[in-house]
């Protein structure tokens, strides 16, 4: 289904809404995706990273039943659900598909608050799929926003973004860190979060978006090695803490170790793995300073860690592709683009451009020739702007 305006989305989402689930009240909410301007893959190894909540995400119509069943929808997906929450076990099944996170989400809340009430829903988004924006998470915590008002636990903030994050883990069973549940769940306008992992601690940083605007870059390559890459440099990560710690340094994260200290462990490692370290590290260090660019609202200098970035990802961490590489370098080429680097796992999908606002049209021409020319691949825009947090909406 193509994205609509959130008007005609919303309208959508109703009308599905009542043709599945007959007449009578219901309540929408949004949750939004996030991108990450930099620290790619150091919320699982303990990091900090910045992601910005944006004006894309995931809705819900939704509905309480007085009984246990839960039927759920999707404008976005084929499949449907319908089954009594007696048969929601502990983790997801294969025949769930994407209606596994919010389950994931409702059996978090019968575990924790005792909820047995059913309900209906219909979910849409206008997130692209399978872009690296995070459309998972922000399914997760708007289900979780959305049951949290229809039953009054007093549930905000970090405890939407735990719940969510743990129907991601233990539910749906993705080994993934903390970034995405909070960057949707902790989002505000006008900022981009700083979150340290390893507390988990975080903060809002300024974000200007008449000084900057974020330019979403799709290969329209499918992601189709992302999982398996991902779970391997999860493994390779382990591996080299794992080294580290032999050498006799404790620290409780990879990220929270100094060059230095990989210096010394590195004949404990082979080049592979003292490569996959030194990504970690320095981009901590990006981080840092990306955070510290944008309190002094120097765009440039943010664009020039987001290039070091994408260098790194592709060199260190060997999770980029020709098409991430082609896009970013045809990106970084025009004039007004700060920087340019791969989002999400890697592997295909999406990659970001920060831009001086009023140039996105000249940008995505030329880039678009020259990618056009390199691959004859027909790539996608979408201009992205600073959200908020989760809201009930209409």
């Amino acid at each position: 289904m193509p994205i609509l305006p959130r008007a005609a989305l919303l309208d959508a989402l109703a009308a599905r809404f009542r043709a599945d689930f007959g007449p009578g009240p219901l309540r929408c909410f949004f949750a939004p995706g996030r991108i990450n301007l930099l620290g790619a893959h150091l919320d699982y190894n303990g990091g900090d990273v910045l992601p910005m909540a944006v004006d894309r995400g995931i809705y819900v119509a939704i509905r309480p039943r007085d009984d246990g069943r839960v039927r759920l929808r999707s404008l976005d997906f084929e499949r449907v659900v319908d089954l009594d929450g007696s048969a929601v076990g502990a983790h997801t099944t294969p025949d769930l598909g994407w209606a596994g996170y919010p389950l994931g989400v409702w059996a978090g809340f019968r575990a924790a608050h005792g909820l047995q009430r059913g309900f209906d829903a219909v979910f849409a988004g206008d997130l692209p799929v399978a872009s690296g924006l995070s459309s998972s998470a922000a399914i997760e915590v708007v289900t979780a926003l959305a049951l949290d008002a229809l039953h009054g636990f007093g549930v905000h903030g970090e405890q939407l973004a735990l719940i969510a994050h743990r129907a991601e883990t233990g539910f749906v069973g993705v080994r993934c860190g903390i970034m995405d549940q909070y960057a949707s769940a902790l989002g505000r306008a006008g900022h981009v979060l700083l979150l340290h992992c390893a507390g988990p601690r975080w903060e809002h940083v300024p974000f200007d978006p008449a000084a900057c605007e974020v330019l979403v870059l799709d290969t329209k390559k499918p992601r189709h090695l992302a999982k398996s890459g991902f779970n391997e440099r999860v493994a390779q990560c382990a591996a080299v803490h794992a080294a580290l710690r032999a050498a006799g340094v404790e620290r409780p994260h990879l990220a929270l170790y100094e060059l230095a200290d990989l210096e010394r462990a590195r004949g404990r490692l082979d080049d592979v793995h003292f490569r996959r370290g030194r990504h970690v590290l320095t981009e901590m260090a990006r981080t840092r300073d990306g955070a510290a660019a944008l309190r002094a609202h120097d765009y440039r200098a943010l664009g020039a860690l987001l290039d070091q970035s994408h260098a790194s990802t592709r060199v260190d961490y060997e999770v980029s592709c020709a098409e991430l590489d082609a896009i970013t370098d045809a990106a970084r080429a025009c004039q007004g683009v700060f920087g340019a680097r791969l989002v999400g796992a890697g592997f295909g999908g999406c990659a970001i451009a920060l831009l001086a606002p009023g140039c996105a049209d000249a940008v995505q021409a030329a880039t678009a020739a020259s990618y056009q020319s390199r691959l004859g691949i027909e790539p996608a825009f979408y201009l992205l702007r600073n959200g908020t947090g989760p809201v009930e909406v209409g």
